[in-house]
């Protein structure tokens, strides 16, 4: 029985060193990359780095520009700046992933623009050193909004849904239309009827005697407007006090925009369609600048 640990942990060692031993440094890595693209694609070729997708940002940074810097000292590729790639016959995208508990996953494409064919594609383990270490914890991680920051977005959401507004929350505005329409009914419930005062009894010897039946039509129109006024403050009240209730819920369901995935941010969405022409072969880019 002994000797079968023994066995299974020398065997262990054995695998994690080979897993180690595979595994390379960032910069090795991107070196190793950028040479096996120039060998891949004929001299001269025109190429540009589109995206290092990565939940960590300045990894991605990282990679691509010394990606670029690489490409460009291989001394037999045309590097063209990231948003000209409609001028570049490949483009390079890849990812940055976490590979189990000890290293991450590198995978650089190079893809032929014409035809979409991928023409070179390397893939190798990088080493959870010292400087990958420094540049994740340099980098921004998604985080969403804490409780704290959740009850402080309900507490401006008082003011007409201005914590969810000022956040970006669309939603916002109904706090704003629920209290909106509650300050109108109260505001018109304190002015309708202002100056109605109730009729006095019938009094004969009075200047300004009434008969019975007018005092009475004159109650029951003193009645409903006092009843309609009193109707239209609470019920202005209640949506006030809604509007609140809502207000401090929502922020609940609110999320900060996740830009965890560090990419190149283009001045244009990139899409890759087929041509509509028959005298054009091959793909074509279609984009909508933005401003």
């Amino acid at each position: 029985m002994f000797r079968k640990a023994i066995i299974v942990f020398v065997f262990t060692l054995i695998v994690t060193n080979m897993a180690f031993s595979q595994a390379v440094s960032i910069d090795a890595a991107i070196s190793n990359a950028a040479r096996e693209i120039s060998q891949s694609v004929p001299n001269g070729t025109r190429v540009a780095v589109m995206i290092i997708s990565s939940d960590f940002g300045n990894v991605s940074e990282y990679i691509i520009n010394e990606l670029i810097v690489s490409l460009v000292n291989t001394r037999v590729l045309s590097v063209l700046p990231r948003n000209t790639v409609e001028l570049a016959d490949i483009y390079i995208t890849g990812t940055f992933t976490r590979e189990g508990t000890a290293n991450y996953r590198l995978v650089i494409n190079a893809t032929e623009l014409a035809s979409n064919i991928i023409r070179a594609l390397y893939r190798t383990s990088i080493l959870d050193d010292m400087q990958l270490r420094a540049l994740i914890a340099e980098s921004e991680f998604y985080q969403d909004y804490t409780v704290g920051e959740r009850l402080g977005i309900g507490a401006l959401n008082i003011f007409g849904g201005a914590g969810s507004i000022t956040r970006g929350g669309r939603t916002g505005w109904l706090v704003t239309g629920i209290q909106g329409i509650g300050l109108i009914s109260v505001i018109g419930g304190l002015i309708y009827g202002l100056l109605e005062v109730p009729p006095s009894q019938p009094d004969p010897l009075s200047p300004n005697f009434i008969t019975q039946e007018d005092y009475r039509a004159a109650k029951d129109r003193y009645e409903f407007t006092t009843g309609l006024r009193r109707g239209l403050i609470v019920a202005g009240s209640a949506a006030v006090g809604t509007g609140i209730v809502v207000g401090f819920i929502i922020p609940f369901f609110h999320h900060r925009s996740d830009n965890s995935i560090a990419q190149y941010n283009f001045p244009f969405n990139l899409d890759l369609v087929s041509s509509d022409s028959r005298d054009i072969n091959g793909f074509k880019i279609s984009y909508s600048m933005s401003f």
